[in-house]
């Protein structure tokens, strides 16, 4: 039978490290959150930010995205520049103009906690100290979760975003692991999947994979969030799999939790 995971065990792991470099750390963080109001999936977010910062003594203050694109830029630069703040997250769909590596760079390196700065990034494929993006860094660690040392597994990624799929393989390739990256323009994708130990998919399309993609024994993060017919679905067809012995997260209390855990540690990282 599929064996279904949720994150919040290895996220209380990870959020009792972050409380105890903030105890270190002498002060509260400080974030700040972009958002567009009116978007349910971002404001959604932006509470779940809330809540978790809250629960850990940091400072989180919401925001809204400029109407004028000009002015959005210029709380950009403005939030970039303030010495009273920590970190900045910006939620997506980013204001129309305006490009993910633009507000990273306006931000600065060390207001980045989604790791887009030319820098961070740069750091981070280079196998340097770095602070990742927090879905990367949280897929990486829920895969040690679950299948312990990744050193020559088999990994094949779904989705080569800047997000998930091209960090994630950087972060795969310094735990000495096996990658395979593949994206929409691959063809036979289950040529790949089906010889994985652990498949990462994050392409955002219902039912993408099904029985005839996954091995036995196979370990599935699921990370895309889907609308179904009856709520919320990853890539994953589990009815398809539903009799297989293999492991995959949960949608959304899976990769999700953990990834929310990952950027509270983001912040603190760049308060420290």
């Amino acid at each position: 039978m599929v064996e279904i995971v949720k994150g919040f065990e290895l996220a209380r792991r990870i959020d009792c490290e972050t409380a105890a470099q903030i105890a270190a750390l002498g002060r509260a963080p400080r974030c700040h959150v972009l958002i567009e109001p009116e978007n349910p999936g971002q404001a959604a977010y932006a509470a779940r930010l809330g809540t978790a910062a809250a629960a850990l003594g940091i400072e989180l203050q919401t925001e809204a995205y400029a109407d004028d694109p000009g002015d959005t830029l210029e709380r950009l630069r403005r939030l970039g520049a303030a010495r009273d703040i920590d970190a900045v997250i910006t939620l997506y769909p980013l204001p129309p103009g305006l490009a993910a590596e633009d507000a990273a760079v306006l931000l600065g390196a060390g207001h980045d906690v989604d790791g887009l700065h030319p820098e961070n990034a740069g750091r981070l494929a280079l196998g340097m100290p770095n602070r990742p993006p927090a879905t990367a860094l949280a897929c990486k660690l829920l895969a040690e979760a679950l299948a312990g040392d990744l050193r020559g597994r088999d990994i094949v990624l779904v989705g080569a975003s800047r997000i998930v799929g091209r960090p994630l393989a950087n972060l795969l390739l310094d735990a000495e692991a096996t990658v395979t990256l593949t994206h929409a323009a691959t063809r036979d994708l289950a040529s790949h999947t089906l010889r994985a130990d652990i498949v990462v998919t994050a392409a955002g399309v219902a039912g993408l994979m099904g029985a005839d993609h996954l091995r036995d024994g196979a370990i599935v993060l699921d990370v895309a969030i889907n609308r179904g017919a009856d709520g919320l679905v990853g890539d994953v067809d589990l009815s398809a799999i539903s009799e297989r012995p293999i492991t995959i997260t949960h949608v959304p209390d899976g990769v999700g939790p953990v990834t929310t855990a990952c950027m509270m540690r983001n912040i603190v990282e760049a308060a420290r």
